[in-house]
């Protein structure tokens, strides 16, 4: 209406500067962090608030554990104990008093609730029906609060996620840490196009979801099959986008091979770390009955395995049984005939 009056009079550039003021109001007025004025701003003790992991050596070359606003991602092979490693971040946060919700994509809200159970009480999955007393002793007792949410393979997308931590939020449970079981398995929003298209728009759009939250999010991946021999899980054996690795904070591989199974050992390899030191390997204890994961010292990789002597064919009808199956199976032989 002001502008009314200045047409009349023909001050075009008093309406201009009307108008341009209305136009910046609604501006956000925060320029970022100003590199100069916010010193004392970024050396508060909480400018990056974390959330340890069960690894003390892992929170070292993380600052503490992964932040808000991360992302983490471990790589595996099938079978490797990806899933269960998940586990042990959720239960470990939750004896935190940290809320943490669990997203399961491929295994049943009821199962994955038998695998805390087991880490929670040191009990064998598959023993621990027996032990139900032991359960609802321990789980009350808990600080943090868990809840478990599954999802069919492939319906659920970012947004599906999004929504249902909105409505957890709404009756209370507001989560400190978001863990998904596992991304790739989400339907992308971008249909008709490349896998490796989606997988790419999939990781983005769970980066952004824990930016915008202001919380971590850990997820699991799976490696190629050419990874899956690896006795170190490097970056390139990646399955489906090597770009999952350019998007996370944090990013690590869980190699676990058929001795590592028998044996209850593996190896962490530190593919990238925003906030440290990468390119590391530990060495680990992994029982995959409780998902309790230990991890030692730095693992040197002598190009071989001490466990188990390089492959032999002995013969033609011998290509694919290497020592290690020999062994194992001239002790099961003298088990079963004293």
């Amino acid at each position: 209406m002001s502008s009314v009056d200045l047409l009349k009079a023909g001050d075009f550039d008093g309406i201009r500067f009307i108008v341009d003021n209305a136009l910046k109001a609604g501006q956000d007025k925060n320029l970022g962090h100003e590199y100069v004025k916010d010193i004392e701003e970024r050396y508060r003790e909480n400018s990056r608030e974390v959330i340890p992991t069960p690894w003390d050596r892992i929170n070292n070359i993380l600052q503490g554990g992964l932040g808000n606003g991360d992302f983490g991602l471990i790589f595996g092979n099938p079978g490797g104990g990806k899933s269960w490693s998940l586990v042990a971040l959720g239960g470990h946060a939750v004896r935190l008093g940290y809320n943490v919700l669990h997203y399961t994509l491929e295994l049943g809200e009821d199962y994955v609730g038998k695998r805390y159970d087991a880490y929670f009480t040191k009990i064998p999955v598959d023993k621990i029906d027996s032990f139900r007393s032991k359960v609802e002793e321990t789980i009350p007792q808990l600080p943090g609060k868990l809840i478990i949410k599954e999802y069919p393979t492939g319906r659920a997308s970012v947004s599906t996620i999004e929504s249902h931590i909105a409505k957890c939020t709404s009756m209370g449970v507001k989560p400190d840490m978001v863990i998904i079981d596992y991304v790739d398995l989400l339907s992308s929003r971008k249909t008709n196009r490349e896998r490796k298209d989606e997988i790419d728009d999939i990781y983005t759009s769970t980066k952004g979801l824990a930016r915008q939250l202001n919380i971590p999010v850990w997820s699991v991946s799976q490696v190629n099959r050419a990874g899956a021999k690896d006795n170190i899980i490097e970056g390139d054996k990646a399955a489906g986008s090597y770009d999952k690795i350019m998007i996370t904070d944090f990013c690590m591989s869980l190699s676990r091979k058929k001795e590592d199974k028998v044996n209850n050992t593996g190896r962490f390899h530190v593919m990238k770390n925003r906030y440290g030191m990468d390119g590391i390997t530990f060495s680990l204890e992994a029982d995959t009955s409780t998902g309790h994961i230990s991890v030692n010292d730095v693992y040197e990789d002598d190009g071989g395995d001490e466990h188990m002597a390089p492959k032999t064919q002995s013969n033609k009808f011998d290509t694919d049984v290497d020592t290690f199956d020999k062994q194992l199976l001239r002790q099961k032989f003298f088990e079963l005939n004293p």
